[in-house]
């Protein structure tokens, strides 16, 4: 394992290209750091690369999101590949892929935040500049951080774009918090209460910065501070110019996502586009894949999907069919993309499942011609309904339940406006207000709405990556996955299958990476 030297062009070239990189590569080359890092745009252009690895099939595209969502009891698989499997009924070994290609992309995304941090120090700017550049790049950092303890447990924490191999050993989960805490408090501090971006939110604001803080606080049990950081951002939403989307449909519609009040921090797929509407239209590494995986197959029909992560149908029967979301979530019938308007029921998919449609139905321009992978739509990675839901699962936690109820019932409360599904001008139709989902019952006690918001971001949050950290950080493992689940997987065993084996290539390298993690 090589972790990368802020001399290093090869950094450089990550950044241009905004790719994952393999950590046992050699560099190629040197290039003295104080002639690249001269003003603020180029310290920038080394935080963009960043968003572009966040961007890339391995990351956010498939590699880390795929594992996700099948790993979790609302996605199953459709077709029968063998690392999609192994993850699936929990028989993957310290070869599959997937782990391999988060570790890869995180650290890659990891050393360029490094690289830009010391560019911080380089630059001649106002101390005001260069807290701003230095804000933006430990979130990003804390951000892929994030994701890597909860998946792997104990791991290496480099914090420095010139760490030599020699000195690198695995960090405690605790202590790796610690440094997600500062790095996020430090970005809380001095980011600006506006996206940069403005509407778009692909880049941090105050309001991403604390959202983060409550969603680890909450992954950690430190309920007081996840309530805090949460409320805060509620109390703070109309400095922030956040809020619930009237219809939850526009969250998942490229055409709009895009002045969504309700993004909190998004991964721009659109943003790594490179031509006009054609199969090169994104970068090589740059193209999102889960849309298309979760889509109703196949190639050879005017759909566009592979019907290989598809719900099990347990999900579907389980669902209210009162409840809007299960109408935006899911697809149970679809209309031939070919001009007839022909709908096709569930019963005639390749895969006879209602598939999940948050991330395909209105995914925008089809970047191929073929599979249709490379299309437009940007991944939510903390929106306000969730932001909400933290507050509700904290503040029930420490006594504060009839607040908390009231958090939940903004939500069901936007469900039961119903909205607009029609595609194309036709077909899924308007959907009416509805009676469900219900308000919560009045005087609920805390046991029973502990479970109740459980089960409440499983269906507000469906297919956004959300529900196996929810699975693990409530140790819910048996009881999702045991006979009574909605996808029983008699080869789970919580001892083992809570963190995903460290890279076996990985550790033969750098062999201070032992030990394994327990039962691989």
């Amino acid at each position: 394992m090589k972790i990368f030297s802020k001399f290093y062009i090869f950094i450089l070239i990550l950044v241009l290209a905004g790719s994952c990189t393999d950590l046992v590569e050699e560099p190629v080359g040197y290039l003295s750091p104080e002639g690249y890092f001269l003003k603020e745009e180029n310290v920038q252009s080394a935080i963009n690369g960043c968003y572009g690895s966040m961007a890339s099939s391995n990351y956010y595209g498939s590699g880390l999101t795929t594992p996700l969502q099948i790993m979790s009891d609302m996605v199953d698989l459709g077709f029968n590949f063998s690392n999609y499997a192994d993850l699936n009924d929990f028989s993957h070994s310290t070869t599959n892929t997937f782990p391999l290609s988060i570790w890869k992309c995180s650290y890659g995304i990891i050393g360029i935040a490094n690289t830009a941090l010391y560019g911080v120090t380089q630059i001649d700017e106002s101390q005001e500049v260069k807290n701003k550049l230095e804000a933006e790049s430990r979130f990003v950092r804390a951000f892929v951080y994030y994701h890597l303890v909860r998946l792997f447990g104990e791991i290496p924490y480099i914090d420095n774009a010139d760490t030599e191999i020699s000195s690198v050993t695995k960090a405690s989960v605790a202590d790796v918090y610690i440094n997600i805490i500062k790095d996020l408090e430090y970005a809380k501090e001095h980011l600006p209460m506006e996206h940069p971006d403005g509407d778009v939110r692909t880049r941090p604001s105050k309001g991403s910065a604390a959202t983060v803080l409550a969603s680890v606080n909450l992954t950690l049990g430190n309920w007081q501070e996840a309530y805090e950081q949460a409320k805060w951002v509620i109390d703070n939403a109309g400095s922030l110019n956040y809020a619930l989307e009237t219809d939850f449909q526009d969250l998942f519609r490229a055409e709009t996502q895009d002045n969504s009040k309700e993004y909190i921090f998004a991964v721009d797929f659109l943003a790594n586009q490179t031509g006009d509407n054609d199969v090169n239209s994104f970068t090589l590494e740059n193209d999102q894949t889960i849309g298309a995986f979760n889509s109703v197959d196949g190639a050879d029909k005017p759909w566009r999907g592979w019907s290989m992560l598809v719900p099990s149908l347990k999900v579907y029967e389980t669902w209210d069919a009162k409840d809007y979301r299960k109408r935006v979530s899911l697809t149970d019938s679809i209309i031939m993309r070919d001009g007839t308007g022909i709908v096709r029921p569930y019963t005639e998919f390749n895969v006879t499942r209602p598939h999940a449609a948050k991330l395909e139905r209105f995914s925008g321009e089809v970047k191929s011609s073929t599979a249709g992978w490379r299309s437009d739509m940007n991944y939510i990675a903390f929106r306000y309904g969730e932001v909400l839901l933290i507050a509700a699962e904290a503040g029930n936690e420490i006594g504060k339940t009839t607040e908390a109820v009231g958090y939940v019932n903004q939500i069901r409360a936007r469900a039961r406006l119903g909205g607009n599904v029609n595609w194309g001008g036709a077909g899924y139709g308007s959907y009416g207000p509805s009676t469900s989902p219900a308000d919560v019952p009045a005087g609920i006690n805390q046991d029973d709405f502990r479970t109740l918001v459980l089960e409440e971001r499983r269906l507000e949050l469906a297919f956004e990556f959300k529900r196996w950290y929810d699975i693990v950080r409530r140790d819910m493992g048996d009881q999702v996955f045991g006979a009574n689940g909605l996808e029983p997987q008699p080869n789970f065993n919580k001892t083992k299958h809570y963190l995903l084996p460290i890279p076996q290539t990985e550790i033969d390298i750098h062999p201070k990476l032992e030990p394994q993690n327990p039962g691989y």
